[in-house]
């Protein structure tokens, strides 16, 4: 049933999708592909959770158990979860769990009592909600003052290819895929504004700091991602929810019990996330090459990684590896962004030729040095020679083996 709810909700939004992006020539027309964006997320993750719900919880992953449905709501409270008006628009789509303690008052959201028994005080929304919008105020006025001055558009133009040098040709698209990025810092972060102040924002004690914390509601670290060291952190702190969706409804359930997830599985979450964007060629460019860099960016932290860190001899040198490791990433998504916000396939190879295709090179530079040609194991046993050791272990976030059934992943 989650599979088939999957289906059917992906395929009646994309036609949607279609017509807007396709057929409609009328830009002025009222576009509600944005909130069913939202409404997908929402649908398909409910769908996932029920089915947990009604499995053992040693047959469920431990990440997800607690967001596993036990007890099917009535029809009012899934429609408060389904259209609920402070993530309506633009999300944050939260989990149908997280609306349920929310609504209900309880889990984090209850009412603590001091050991004298009164309520105890809890921080003031007003904090967080300022914080929240006066950040979303800041990149919108980022946005309006910098928009056309840094514009993709103008990195598919003829001007900026031959006229232009080309140290000032990369600067140009690197200072473009940060205002491009503005505008979604500043939806999210307003967005996020919204849900801390009617409180859903709330996630309760932060245990490693003690203090409140007001994450819940969160669709994007700014500064995790502009100061990635790697692929994976920054694709962890970039809409955040939409890619625990990707995950927890589209990664994990393509890989069954006991099996390494492959590069396919990883493509095929990239494209499902492409074409709940639309069908924009641009987004096919964007998500392909994100998939190809995150898979290279996960053999240079396998591999590499290692020779930098203690008891390697080579572990004083790991600030030097650091900063090149986030000048790579950093230079490399602005580069695999621009066909997103560019739409059309010719002008995204035009901006792409003008800085002389870096970042392809350098993906497919790494892939054939490590995975083709063998490089992978001269440098680990490299890395053996000067004390670096490897681990065996990884996370499922790190993609390697999953094991389902209540077993921890290796």
């Amino acid at each position: 049933m989650p599979w088939l709810l999957f289906f059917y909700a992906m395929t009646h939004f994309c036609t949607r999708l279609f017509i807007v992006q396709i057929l409609t020539t009328n830009a002025k027309k009222f576009d509600a592909t944005t909130p069913m964006m939202v409404l997908v997320i929402k649908l398909t993750s409910f769908a996932w959770n029920v089915y947990d719900g009604s499995k053992p919880d040693k047959d469920v992953l431990p990440e997800l158990r607690s967001k596993s449905i036990k007890k099917f709501p009535d029809i009012l409270e899934f429609f408060g979860f389904v259209f609920f008006f402070a993530s309506f628009l633009v999300g944050p789509a939260f989990d149908f769990n997280d609306y349920r303690e929310y609504s209900n008052c309880v889990g984090v959201f209850s009412v603590q009592k001091t050991t004298d028994g009164k309520s105890a005080k809890r921080q003031s929304r007003v904090v967080p909600t300022l914080r929240a919008f006066l950040g979303g105020v800041f990149w919108m006025g980022i946005f309006i003052k910098f928009s056309k001055q840094f514009s993709y558009d103008f990195c598919a133009t003829t001007e900026f290819a031959t006229e232009w040098p080309y140290w000032k040709r990369f600067s140009f698209l690197q200072a473009a895929g940060i205002i491009a990025r503005s505008k979604f810092y500043t939806a999210w972060l307003l967005s996020e504004g919204a849900c801390n102040l009617v409180g859903i924002g709330y996630s309760g004690i932060d245990p490693t700091t003690g203090e409140e914390s007001w994450a819940r509601a969160r669709n994007v670290s700014i500064l995790g991602f502009e100061l990635a060291e790697n692929p994976k952190v920054m694709i962890d702190a970039w809409n955040i929810r939409t890619g625990a969706w990707l995950k927890n409804c589209i990664y994990l359930r393509m890989v069954k019990a006991g099996e390494k997830p492959g590069a396919l599985v990883t493509i095929a979450t990239f494209l499902v996330s492409a074409l709940w964007h639309g069908f924009h060629l641009g987004y096919y460019l964007t998500f392909t090459v994100g998939a190809l860099y995150s898979m290279v960016g996960r053999t240079l932290r396998r591999v590499v990684r290692p020779i930098f860190v203690a008891p390697s001899k080579f572990a004083r040198y790991k600030p030097i590896y650091n900063f090149l490791g986030w000048f790579t990433t950093w230079t490399c998504i602005n580069f695999i962004a621009a066909p997103f916000a560019l739409w059309s396939l010719e002008k995204s190879l035009s901006a792409w030729s003008a800085v002389g295709w870096y970042a392809l090179v350098e993906i497919f530079g790494v892939y054939l040095v490590m995975d083709i040609f063998g490089g992978a194991k001269v440098v680990k046993k490299f890395g053996l020679s000067v004390g670096a050791e490897f681990g065996l272990s990884r996370s499922i976030s790190d993609e390697t083996t999953i094991k389902l059934k209540g077993k921890k992943a290796r």
